[in-house]
């Protein structure tokens, strides 16, 4: 077992952290997917409004990669195709029908001993968007060969699902599912781990376990690569979402779709708990655990979610709705305040101590300006990249220099931290994105 001990980063200590038990909830009268939540897809409808659909049949599929197929997450009738500008698809909403889905069949007996019999497996399920690469944080090209792959079970970011227990009773899918991960590379499976969760994984030698230790971002795919196998240019490694694992793994070993998941709503705004519930479960659903009525919804966590309104659905990649108050209002000279409890600062520039859970809101406290190379970035970005000069040379639009300075290792979620400690309020995760797709539109 490799051993990762992150120092530089920072747990933000926010209230309203889940308890370890399940709520109930009401059952969801509509699932969404949307193509918005997949970075460089064109798609193209393969279903219209009113029609019937199962699980796992296809909706739409990308124009850059037509092998590539996106499956209904629920079985029941489309019932509205929602389009932007240019007719661009941009959500496909679905009323569930409970009963249809209660006589899904299955695949019968599966052979997937060889890659290509699991390549071919998956195409005809319709499943690879649950599989992701880095470069780029993309759904996987099939023809592809990866480096590696991995995936983290030792999830950090704020208010996020406590994997080890939304997971505990789901042991033979997870290996089920890893164990047919495994066979569509030559190189290492690795699986990050927190502690001593997950410990029956280390029974299984075709798993590579990782062990983390450390703050935020000590859990991302991106700073796990960092430490055990960086990416080098032209080369590929493939990503799962650990919460996905048991989707697929029930998929792998019986051949039946299940697109149950658990979830949790967190956050000082609302009564936070876990769910059993599914995959793009609308927020209605939790509407009861609401503490105010102003607030801000987010699919994801706090950091690099996305804000949705109550009556929108869960993302693809997505197992937490994160709630905070809505804030308008700043105090007059705040930055003169002493502190206490009513302040939180993750370079202690205030009195007090940031131990006790704080109760943010949505202000900024602050707004744009120049880049400031105080080193506040630095402190809490544990890869060994020169991020600021990353960025410089982003917004210089040198693309050889982003390259020398190891931009295909980084992802907005392993710079959300700069933009939080961030003096000068920059939007470091859009930065870096920009920078990707300069270098991906280019090739």
């Amino acid at each position: 077992m490799q051993k990762i001990k992150i120092k530089k980063g920072h747990d933000i200590n926010i209230s309203g952290l889940a308890s370890r038990d399940f709520s109930s909830a009401s059952n969801p009268k509509f699932v969404s997917i949307s193509p918005l939540d997949f970075n460089y897809i064109k798609p193209k409808m393969l279903v219209k409004e009113n029609d019937s659909v199962s699980m796992g049949d296809a909706l739409f599929f990308d124009k850059n990669n037509p092998e590539v197929k996106w499956p209904s997450i629920a079985s029941g009738t489309i019932s509205k195709i929602v389009y932007g500008e240019r007719r661009a698809v941009q959500e496909i909403i679905i009323e569930v029908d409970s009963e249809s889905e209660k006589n899904n069949d299955s695949f019968g007996e599966l052979n997937l001993s060889s890659r290509t019999d699991i390549k071919k497996f998956i195409s005809k399920c319709n499943m690879w968007p649950f599989i992701t690469q880095r470069p780029f944080n993309k759904v996987v090209n099939p023809d592809d060969e990866p480096k590696c792959i991995v995936v983290s079970l030792a999830d950090s970011s704020p208010l996020a699902c406590d994997l080890s227990f939304s997971l505990n009773d789901k042991k033979d899918d997870i290996v089920s599912a890893l164990s047919v991960l495994k066979k569509l590379t030559d190189g290492p499976l690795y699986v990050a781990v927190r502690g001593s969760n997950f410990a029956f994984l280390s029974d299984y030698d075709f798993v590579n376990l990782v062990q983390v230790e450390g703050p935020h971002p000590s859990g991302n795919v991106g700073v796990i690569l960092n430490k055990v196998n960086p990416i080098n240019q032209n080369e590929v490694i493939w990503t799962v979402q650990g919460a996905h694992l048991p989707i697929l793994g029930k998929l792998f070993s019986k051949g039946e779709y299940d697109f149950s998941l658990n979830i949790n709503v967190a956050g000082p705004a609302v009564n936070p708990s876990y769910y059993k519930s599914r995959m793009g479960i609308q927020f209605n659903c939790f509407k009861s655990s609401l503490k105010q009525d102003e607030v801000r919804i987010i699919s994801g966590n706090v950091l690099t979610g996305k804000k949705i309104e109550i009556d929108r659905f869960l993302g693809f990649y997505h197992s937490t709705f994160s709630v905070i108050e809505e804030s308008y209002e700043r105090p007059f000279i705040g930055w003169l305040h002493p502190g206490g409890k009513t302040r939180y600062s993750v370079f202690n520039a205030y009195f007090g101590s940031n131990k006790n859970s704080y109760d943010f809101t949505t202000l900024q406290n602050g707004s744009n300006r120049a880049f400031v190379p105080v080193d506040a970035w630095e402190k809490v970005f544990p890869m060994d990249i020169y991020i600021n000069s990353l960025a410089r040379s982003i917004e210089a639009n040198d693309v050889d220099e982003m390259e020398q300075l190891g931009i295909y290792e980084c992802d907005e979620e392993d710079v959300a931290l700069c933009s939080f400690v961030c003096p000068s309020k920059s939007n470091v995760g859009s930065i870096i994105r920009k920078g990707l797709d300069t270098i991906y539109f280019d090739k």
